[in-house]
């Protein structure tokens, strides 16, 4: 049974404003919920169609409510719903540089596009990387678009939005190394890689924002082998093929 006054609630999950007044986002379809399911993630409600009621009791530690074809289209995000939709709890995580110094970990700066964020989450856990750090203008990591592009990732990873000029000075305070990837920097294929310490990848559009550039010594290029290519790679791209120097050089 859904009541109205739930199926309201759920409706204003899709907004960023009523997922930070209540701490909750929405995970759909069957192999993300069941990723979340898995995880440490904090499960407030599972809703879905009775075909799948079974198969999802043996996963969530909440009772799966058995849900209308109907009620399903009204409190999805996405054009065709898939089976199931679940309300999890927005994670309370606060960056730790004595749990990350002896790890690599992200950092965005201004990442605008949903589909982007997830596919760096799912490029990060991919590599090992636990922790990523966003600015406070990258897209919520709890949209919709994000949950589903991340494919699962979302639950293996620790995401923390904060300042992120603040978060690079105490990098540099410890001496540990800060990279940043950018159009004038020496090329990645020649530089010396850490197997700690923290890799910046900045926006579509911007890069790097200058604040941020200033107070960060190690600056990398991914070199271009065509004339004529594209100004910039695409940041997700650009983070994968970072990501995967940084792994091959250091393990």
């Amino acid at each position: 049974m859904l009541t109205n006054s739930q199926i309201k609630h759920i409706i204003s999950l899709k907004q960023k404003k009523f997922r930070t007044e209540h701490q909750q986002f929405i995970v759909e379809g069957i192999k993300v919920v069941k990723e979340f399911l898995k995880s440490d993630y904090s499960v407030s409600a599972v809703y879905c169609l009775e075909e799948t009621a079974n198969e999802l009791s043996t996963f969530s530690k909440v009772a799966p409510t058995v849900i209308t074809e109907i009620q399903l289209q009204k409190i999805s995000s996405l054009e065709t719903p898939n089976k199931v939709l679940a309300v999890a709890s927005i994670p309370k995580v606060e960056f730790n540089f004595e749990n990350s110094q002896n790890k690599l970990s992200l950092a965005l700066d201004g990442i605008n596009d949903p589909g982007n964020l997830g596919t760096i989450i799912r490029t990060a856990a991919w590599f090992g990387i636990e922790t990523i750090i966003c600015s406070e203008n990258t897209v919520d990591a709890w949209n919709a678009k994000v949950v589903q592009s991340s494919m699962g990732a979302l639950f293996s990873t620790r995401i923390i939005y904060a300042d992120l000029k603040k978060i690079v000075a105490g990098f540099n305070a410890k001496r540990i190394p800060v990279y940043a990837t950018t159009l004038d920097g020496k090329n990645t294929y020649k530089s010396d890689l850490s197997s700690n310490g923290l890799i910046v990848i900045g926006s579509e559009s911007h890069g790097v924002s200058q604040d941020l550039l200033s107070i960060i010594d190690l600056k990398l290029l991914i070199p271009s082998y065509a004339s004529g290519s594209a100004e910039s790679l695409n940041a997700a791209l650009a983070t994968a093929i970072v990501c995967s120097e940084f792994r091959r050089r250091t393990n």
